[in-house]
């Protein structure tokens, strides 16, 4: 992909390596799939999953670590400010006013990542092809 590099030389074209979508594979891809090679009809699977995804947030929502194993790890992040202890002391201060943010933080399990990495291929695209 073309890219500036700040502390490179003015007029130097420079390029990185970049993942690229090719597609996307969703609940119901993964579904079919899954139907193709257990006694499961693809409603079941999909029942399974959608029951999964709930589940899922119910535990994040009360402060678990939701682990899949050997596929990995999902808890919830926060993003927030810095403040100084005696602030805690001040009448009507709230911890919370100072979160800023949340997300869901993802770990993947080593099998997962060195399952990737044995069948990762890389090839060449070109970057006019992405625009």
């Amino acid at each position: 992909m073309k890219t500036k590099n700040p502390k490179g030389i003015e007029g130097v074209n420079y390029y990185h390596g970049r993942a690229v979508k090719t597609s996307d594979y969703d609940f119901e891809d993964l579904a079919g799939d899954v139907q193709m090679s257990t006694t499961m009809t693809e409603a079941d699977v999909l029942g399974v999953l959608r029951a999964m995804k709930g589940y899922i947030v119910k535990a994040l929502l009360a402060g678990r670590v939701v682990v899949l194993n050997d596929i990995g790890r999902f808890q919830i992040g926060l993003k927030g400010k810095c403040y100084p202890a005696e602030t805690m002391e001040a009448d009507g201060f709230s911890p919370a006013s100072m979160i800023t943010g949340h997300r869901i933080v993802f770990r993947p399990e080593a099998k997962l990542k060195s399952a990737i990495a044995g069948a990762l291929a890389l090839k060449r695209v070109s970057s006019e092809a992405l625009a």
